[in-house]
């Protein structure tokens, strides 16, 4: 009972947690910049953005949600094949429908407008900053301290989510596999920045919705964090699927382990 007790306890103190920690990431920002980009195969150059501009209540759901943004741009270097079979844009494509770097990043700014400097930009994954600055550093004419404002006000909601909902490995799953847990299907098509960032923009509001689902697969997370120690993971998983562990459960887990 004790022990039962000790991960009800673990469990309410790590959402309270969650919201002073989203408080905390937030801060006044109540403009949050879901974002997406694609890049070339090997200069990782920015060659299509997508991006949906919200603004949130004080308890920090998303209370309004502006028109999309999606752009193509130019890169220096070549897609790449990997990249083309992937998102299906072309080196054709950017070059005629693309605008340069500069001028994208201006188009972003606008669409911003008076709320750029107060932004939070979320994206899924760590890869986005890298790109932007490498896609600067090809682009010398843009302007490099509006790309590193982005790049430094940028929030990987993919590591966030992790520390609550990851696959049976431990590792972060695919915002795909993410939604999935929510019941919330695909919307659109995969690797298409304004499709992936109108997705990412679907699980945050989910996420922020659903506390029993993010409790349920937090007790999953719970199970396979162990350390690699057969005692911890066998008693966590019992706690997770609803059954007491006394001392004397403890004690006999501890006893079979030595055998």
């Amino acid at each position: 009972m004790v022990l039962t007790v000790q991960l009800q306890s673990i469990e309410k103190s790590r959402i309270i947690h969650l919201v002073k920690e989203l408080k905390r990431i937030i801060k006044d920002k109540r403009c949050l910049v879901f974002i997406d980009l694609e890049a070339t195969q090997t200069s990782h150059e920015v060659i299509q953005i997508g991006a949906y501009k919200t603004y949130l209540n004080d308890d920090l759901l998303i209370k309004k949600v502006f028109k999309p943004f999606e752009l193509f741009v130019k890169p220096k270097h070549r897609v790449g094949k990997y990249v083309t079979e992937l998102t299906g844009i072309t080196d054709l494509q950017v070059k005629r429908e693309g605008v340069s770097y500069r001028a994208a990043l201006a188009s972003l700014k606008k669409y911003c407008g008076k709320d750029f400097d107060k932004c939070l930009f979320v994206v899924y994954g760590n890869t986005d900053g890298s790109m932007l600055r490498a896609t600067a550093e090809n682009n010398m004419d843009a302007s490099m301290q509006e790309t590193m404002f982005i790049v430094h006000h940028i929030w990987d909601f993919c590591a966030f989510c992790a520390r609550y909902i990851k696959g049976q490995d431990g590792n972060p799953m695919s915002l795909t596999r993410v939604l999935e847990v929510f019941g919330i299907p695909f919307d659109g098509q995969a690797h298409s920045a304004s499709a992936d960032a109108k997705n990412l923009m679907h699980l945050y509001q989910a996420f922020m919705r659903s506390p029993a689902i993010l409790k349920r697969e937090y007790k999953k997370t719970l199970t396979h964090y162990s350390g690699g120690n057969n005692v911890i993971r066998e008693v966590i998983n019992r706690l997770a699927n609803g059954k007491d562990v006394s001392a004397r459960d403890f004690d006999k887990i501890v006893e079979d382990n030595f055998r």
